[in-house]
């Protein structure tokens, strides 16, 4: 069989037409700024390394031929020993799982955006060398035996250019052995070169996966809609619009479609069922897709919803994010008019470089988490945004929740993770971010400007939103930006310094947000900060007995004495700002007060991008490489995994 979805990096030999966009509405701009020279062995990415050609590898092979796209092969997949972890609050069972059919998982695709780093962090691809993100879906969990289905990318060796598949396998939880069992249900998707979000309903009857696949694949694989020619925007049928890149090695490439695959009430090994969802995704990977499902809710919908960032040839080449919600009972979509749902264009101003879909039942809307690296709110040099976007928002950009400094979509230090429902008006919103303002600087503004008595512990930032502002750090940013008296910390180059300092350490915060986005109370509590390290990677997921799981991870830190050199650096350097020192977790409650942690792990760990999922009476689930961490780390494409069971004691 031809090797079909090889991911060689294609060397980019784009015109003038593929310049950097601005804003959300995707118009051209000469305004980014200029990516540092490349040194020795600089990137094979050549051309626009600056600005909006961001060279994530698609399926390229044999994009141009008739050949009949192949379809899933059966597979299998083997579960090992069990290790337990006695954390006190809590106790941790993790199994070995070997891979379908024992492939290396995939490396993760250049450029992607994570929290503190990027892939293109790397000069040489092959270098990048941690795992593609994996997602997973729980169903069956008011039982005592809940599944577990995964999405994972395989590669068929070590290297980037290696062909690549999407893979999708199920496991059972066994009460007995608190772990997981293999349930022999399993497959490998030929028709993908990855795979993404995966969801399941209550009773793990219906599966579903989000596919990416190649230019046109749709007519040479028996789909069963086509759900963009009959219902997208025109955007979304951008696919043939290719003069701005025609004659060009990426003609096809910046064309991908993505595919929703579905098994109803079929095994994994039997052919799913495809539609065709999304052809505006191909020449960039700045974030997560995300697939959620939603059967009969109160006016009787059954509803799949997914982000993906997007990419459209326009004039010139421009991306953002869009959240599609997707009617199963008819295969539709309702992109405008006064019922539309979802949007296929914009969710905070500029390039979006992370998108993370939610869904609250008690309100039952889907929404979505924006990281972008514009800011029109509040302008402040270099601070970008992080939005809130409901799906059937009036807002272009949706509602600003905090912001991040930002050079452009290449460099940037925090964004939005996870949105997490507490009840139909009250979501958690999780961000990582550094500090801005010495505390003070903050005291003295709030008594200067706003009149407020900071001797006490109470809730500024209501005495803040009685101002019209949304919050004290909002107040204050916008004081500064009009020509306040009261600084900001001054930030380190994100591109590059002699060593870390202060200025760019990272932290993790939470904020109480209403049903629309907007900032309740105290704005954001910062959970996990380190006066030395940096932290990012966080996880929030409800245990559903009013306690919630927060984790997050350790990064570099100044007292490693080490360079600073965030973009283009030789193996290892990048490294450290992509691969966790520690993990953490720690037991909160709705109101953001800790309950018990945090406690290190000493042996397991997540992918930073993850999202593990809740499994039922107290337990959550996820799986991820052995040996995650920098000091132990034996590389990010290993065959063997561990699916990983958090207990919390909370229920016994």
């Amino acid at each position: 069989m031809d090797k079909l979805f090889s991911k060689k990096l294609l060397v980019l030999a784009l015109t003038a037409a593929l310049a950097a966009c601005s804003g959300g509405g995707g118009g051209s701009s000469d305004s980014e700024p200029e990516t540092p020279a490349v040194g020795d062995g600089g990137s094979n990415n050549g051309g626009d390394q600056g600005g909006d050609n961001q060279g994530g590898d698609s399926g390229s092979g044999d994009t141009g031929s008739d050949t009949p796209l192949p379809d899933n092969d059966p597979s299998t997949v083997t579960v090992g020993d069990v290790s337990t972890s006695d954390l006190g609050f809590a106790t941790i069972t993790a199994t070995d799982i070997t891979l379908p059919d024992a492939m290396v998982n995939a490396q993760e695709v250049y450029q992607l955006a994570h929290y503190i780093g990027r892939t293109d962090s790397e000069q040489d691809e092959e270098y990048i060398d941690i795992p593609i993100r994996s997602y997973t879906a729980t169903c069956a969990t008011d039982t005592d035996k809940p599944r577990m289905f995964v999405s994972t990318t395989l590669s068929e060796g070590l290297k980037a250019s290696d062909p690549t598949y999407g893979s999708v396998y199920e496991l059972q939880y066994n009460p007995e052995t608190s772990s997981f069992d293999q349930t022999g249900n399993t497959t490998i998707l030929k028709q993908c070169y990855e795979t993404h979000g995966i969801t399941a309903s209550v009773d793990c009857s219906r599966v579903a996966v989000l596919c990416n696949t190649e230019y046109k694949a749709s007519e040479r694989y028996d789909v069963q809609k086509d759900l963009v020619e009959e219902y997208g925007t025109t955007w979304m049928k951008i696919e043939d619009n290719l003069d701005a890149v025609a004659g060009t090695d990426n003609e096809k490439k910046y064309n991908d479609q993505i595919w929703l695959m579905e098994w109803d009430d079929k095994p994994l090994s039997e052919k799913p069922d495809a539609y065709v969802v999304n052809k505006m995704h191909g020449g960039t990977h700045l974030g997560a897709q995300e697939l959620l499902y939603v059967e009969n809710d109160s006016k009787g919908r059954t509803n799949y919803a997914f982000s993906v960032t997007a990419r459209v040839l326009v004039s010139g080449s421009h991306y953002s994010a869009g959240l599609t919600v997707i009617e199963r009972d008819d295969w539709s979509l309702k992109m405008s008019g006064s019922d539309n749902r979802g949007w296929d264009w914009a969710c905070g101003h500029g390039h979006v470089l992370n998108i993370r879909a939610f869904y609250n039942p008690g309100n039952e809307m889907f929404g979505a988490l924006c990281t972008s690296d514009g800011n029109d709110y509040h302008p402040s040099p270099g601070l970008k945004a992080i939005a809130i976007k409901m799906e059937d928002s009036d807002s272009f950009e949706g509602t600003y929740n905090h912001v991040v400094p930002t050079t452009s979509a290449m460099i940037s230090n925090g964004g939005g993770h996870t949105v997490v429902p507490v009840d139909a008006n009250t979501n958690l919103s999780v961000v990582v971010s550094p500090k801005y303002i010495e505390d003070e600087n903050m005291n003295m503004f709030l008594q200067d400007v706003l009149g407020i008595d900071t001797s006490g512990d109470g809730p500024f930032d209501d005495q803040c939103a009685a101002e019209d502002y949304k919050n004290c750090f909002f107040a204050y940013l916008e004081d500064n930006y009009y020509g306040g008296d009261y600084p900001l910390i001054a930030r380190q180059g994100l591109y590059s310094g002699g060593a870390l300092d202060t200025s760019s350490l990272t932290r993790v915060g939470i904020a109480k947000v209403d049903g629309r986005g907007n900032i309740e109370g105290n704005g954001f509590k910062w959970l996990a900060e380190d006066s030395d390290c940096q932290i990012s990677d966080p996880q929030l997921v409800d245990l559903k007995n009013g306690r919630y799981l927060f984790g997050y991870a350790q990064f570099q830190c100044i007292s490693d004495n080490l360079p600073y050199n965030r973009s283009y650096n030789k193996k290892g350097e990048a490294m450290r700002m992509l691969v966790p020192k520690a993990y953490y977790v720690m037991e909160i409650d709705a109101d953001l007060n800790v309950l018990e942690g945090p406690v290190k792990l000493t042996d397991y760990g997540w992918g930073g991008l993850d999202e593990p999922m809740y499994l039922g009476n107290g337990k959550v689930a996820w799986n991820y490489i052995k040996n995650p961490t920098f000091e132990n780390y034996i590389g990010g494409q290993q065959n063997v995994w561990q699916a990983i069971v958090y207990h919390s004691k909370s229920v016994n």
